[in-house]
């Protein structure tokens, strides 16, 4: 089922249909404090949904680009949800497929998935946490065009 999804930035018609994906990865986040973050046009973090043929939201990832100390320009995912029940890999696929095209077209050295916890909601606020080297997986864009 790979490449049957829409990747794109999140629509304001679509933040409240992505609030159960966001939930699921920050259960404590609530309606409110999403659609502030969702609807802030001075956000640093993009937004991006994969949405299916139907028209559901099956992912979700926030994204930040921003100039490491040490490793120049890095792509940080700092959340990536994925909610399909029949195509987690094909979901997960088009959103790194996608997250990858854009990390490119920015020169990235490479792309970091924050290890996957509810705290990356407040932590994201965190300039100091974007400057850590120890945490998440680091993913080279020059291995990948191997």
């Amino acid at each position: 089922m790979d490449g049957i999804y829409d990747v794109a930035s999140l629509r304001s018609d679509q933040i409240e249909r992505a609030y159960p994906l966001i939930q699921a990865a920050v259960p404590s986040l609530d309606l409110a404090s999403w659609h502030r973050m969702a609807c802030n046009a001075f956000r640093r973090e993009e937004i991006l949904v994969a949405v299916n043929p139907r028209g559901y939201l099956q992912g979700l990832i926030i994204y930040r680009h921003f100039k490491h100390p040490v490793l120049g320009a890095l792509l940080d995912v700092i959340l990536l949800c994925v909610t399909s029940a029949a195509d987690e890999r094909g979901v997960a696929g088009a959103l790194f497929a996608t997250v990858k095209v854009r990390a490119k077209e920015l020169k990235c050295a490479g792309i970091r998935f924050w290890n996957q916890d509810p705290g990356n909601w407040l932590r994201m606020r965190d300039e100091a946490q974007f400057n850590r080297l120890d945490h998440g997986l680091m993913v080279s864009l020059a291995d990948l065009a191997r």
